[in-house]
């Protein structure tokens, strides 16, 4: 369950709109998304649009956070779409003293080992170092973003608190802490069903548990999209992984049958339950 650190009256939607999303659009995303981005988490990559010094329009890709200010404010930080790891690459840092989060572009070579960024490129969580904002190393976890190549970086000592809380919650014995710590996903049973444990540093609290088994966790980190989200003033369209925002006016014939297949599917599983 997402415990929201934020509002929805809080969400800055004029900073928002100056990078060509709107409130209409942030307000027609998917409700569990509007939730998890209220939780503090990355929302999907979307579509932003910046206006250039010499008033052309430039579009690119990226996700976004809400983030606390140091005036008490809610601000935004974005995450843009990066070339694959090469001789640089982008990272996520969670600083542990000030507890703020910044992007700081790296050189990948003194930065982590060629086999830390291969298996960060095979999709695994790998405990190495992260650089904090004054340029110390902390011990981390890393997990490598495949839709933007960021390295996301939180430090142990942080995730390392909520295992304590999941050992004390299943009475895990040291080899399963060392198995999670390790990355690599862990299934107990509770009530006689399985349940897998997880680090992922796109969830909340950095580890994931789902009901079920291993095939059951992987699913479920990733967010399945219709081709057409419809909200309030017009709908999102999802095609090959990609986000675009369709206006009302704009509808297709498809979109709007669309629209009519929702509401007759909304009005069924109404008088389903009034049954």
């Amino acid at each position: 369950m997402n415990v929201n650190k934020f509002n929805n009256s809080e969400i800055p939607y004029q900073v928002l709109s100056t990078f060509g999303l709107t409130q209409n659009m942030i307000d027609d995303l998917p409700m569990d998304v509007i939730s998890q981005i209220l939780a503090g988490q990355r929302s999907p990559v979307l579509p932003v649009e910046v206006v250039g010094e010499d008033g052309e329009k430039v579009r690119s890709r990226a996700r976004f956070s809400l983030v606390q200010a140091n005036d008490g404010f809610v601000d935004v930080m974005f995450h843009p779409v990066f070339e694959p790891i090469g001789e640089k690459m982008c990272m996520v840092v969670h600083d542990p003293f000030t507890k703020k989060e910044s992007l700081k572009v790296v050189d990948t070579h003194s930065m982590y080992s060629p086999e830390v960024v291969e298996e960060l490129k095979a999709g695994k969580v790998v405990m190495d170092y992260m650089e904090a904002n004054d340029g110390r190393k902390v011990k981390a976890f890393l997990q490598l973003d495949p839709e933007t190549n960021e390295v996301l970086a939180v430090p142990t000592q942080v995730i390392g608190r909520n295992i304590q809380i999941l050992t004390d919650e299943y009475n895990l014995t040291v080899a399963e802490i060392n198995c999670i710590q390790k990355g690599e996903l862990l299934m107990i049973m509770e009530n006689d069903e399985p349940v897998t444990l997880g680090i992922d540093l796109n969830s909340v609290t950095g580890i994931r548990f789902e009901r079920g088994g291993e095939k059951r966790w992987k699913e479920r980190g990733i967010r399945e999209w219709n081709k057409y989200s419809v909200g309030v003033f017009g709908c999102w369209m999802t095609e090959d992984g990609v986000h675009s925002y369709i206006h009302e006016e704009d509808y297709t014939d498809e979109i709007w049958d669309e629209i009519e297949r929702q509401r007759n599917r909304t009005k069924g599983n109404q008088q389903s339950l009034k049954v």
